[in-house]
């Protein structure tokens, strides 16, 4: 089972503006860098990229900043910080052009984005990172890139992400896959390939992607047409082929990983269906047999689901009261839970430490 020990705030403002995304790693001297996004409001087109650090595990938190403040009315950048395998550090994620202040990057008359790319940084130390590398996509669409990059103990690049609907609609897209993008040479190029293909109608959203300790990737997902919200799949051939998607033993939203000891797996999700409502986390350790569920375990609630009691299904999402739950190990193997959350006037991001018992 997992114990809390500690629970308060990263980040909280009572200004009016929208929080979203929190990521965590930790750096090699012991500090844990976080980011997440600002916009002015949910659904806009303007996320700001902000980074704050602790050195006392997650206790008290630096000011947070803009990682890039120069990209501020220019670039729209929901990206995700992740330690690579090879000790370096990169914050990526999905880029939109700013046309217009105010302007949206969804339109739910479509049900999609603005035309975007994905784009990444990488840093040696966690702390400086140079202004994002822009790369198109494989395929026609947008991309709906929340898990961040995987980097490989031998330099490899890898992200997944969810195509979706495009704003402008000047071509067909392909709903039905998710799309792994890998450089093999330090992210000049990008070999892009579908896979997780199913039939109609289908829309992945929150894909996440990382390497367990016995050398399999793992993927986690949201599939938002499917009774089974959640799935998993698993490759053991280093991507040339997945097995899945499989169901989850739960129902949830919006799931964010982290490789745990012996080939496990630690997945943090939103609960917005079943009581308690808030945010779980599972320790699974997947096989070709099963996603062999170990604990399961609700490790944060919140007062309401939604800010105006909707349903809490995917087409409420600017409605949601809090969400996208991640999970980061700490050198002492306890286990920091980030979300962000929307209570009466405060926009915030929210830690949760844990041990598991």
């Amino acid at each position: 089972m997992f114990r809390k020990i500690a629970e308060g705030d990263v980040f909280a403002t009572t200004k009016d503006c929208a929080t979203s995304g929190p990521r965590t790693a930790v750096l090699d001297d012991g500090t844990i860098i976080c980011t997440f996004m600002i916009n002015s409001r949910g659904g806009a087109n303007d996320f700001m990229p902000m980074v704050t650090y602790s050195k006392d595990g997650g206790k008290t938190w630096d000011e947070a900043k803009p990682v890039w403040p120069e990209l501020e009315g220019k670039k729209s950048f929901f990206a995700s910080v992740r330690r690579g395998n090879d000790g370096r550090f990169a914050i990526a994620g999905q880029i939109f052009n700013i046309d217009e202040p105010g302007e949206d990057f969804w339109s739910d008359e479509v049900g999609g984005m603005k035309e975007n790319q994905v784009a990444f940084s990488v840093s040696d130390d966690g702390y400086n990172f140079p202004l994002p590398t822009c790369v198109d996509l494989p395929f026609y669409g947008s991309a709906e890139q929340a898990g961040g990059m995987l980097i490989d103990e031998n330099g490899d690049l890898t992200m997944i992400y969810s195509p979706y609907l495009t704003i402008e609609q000047r071509g067909e897209v392909d709903l039905c896959c998710m799309v792994k993008m890998t450089s093999k040479d330090g992210g000049k190029t990008f070999e892009g390939k579908k896979f997780a293909q199913v039939p109609p109608p289908s829309t992945y959203a929150e894909s996440w992607i990382t390497r367990l300790t016995n050398g399999s990737l793992f993927v986690s997902t949201w599939q938002t047409a499917s009774a089974d919200s959640n799935q998993w799949l698993l490759s053991t051939d280093d991507g040339e082929t997945f097995k899945g998607p499989f169901a989850q033993p739960f129902r949830g939203q919006s799931t964010g990983i982290s490789p745990w000891k012996d080939g496990s797996v630690l997945v943090a999700y939103n609960q917005r269906k079943e009581a308690p409502i808030g945010v779980w986390l599972a320790m699974e350790k997947p096989d070709e047999n099963g996603v062999n569920m170990i604990e399961n375990e609700p490790v944060w609630q919140a007062e309401v689901a939604t800010k105006n009691d909707s349903s809490g299904d995917f087409s409420q999402w600017t409605d949601f009261s809090f969400g996208e739950p991640h999970v980061t190990v700490l050198p002492d193997d306890t286990l920091l839970v980030t979300l962000w959350y929307k209570q009466g006037d405060v926009n915030g991001i929210r830690y949760v430490h844990l041990v598991r018992e």
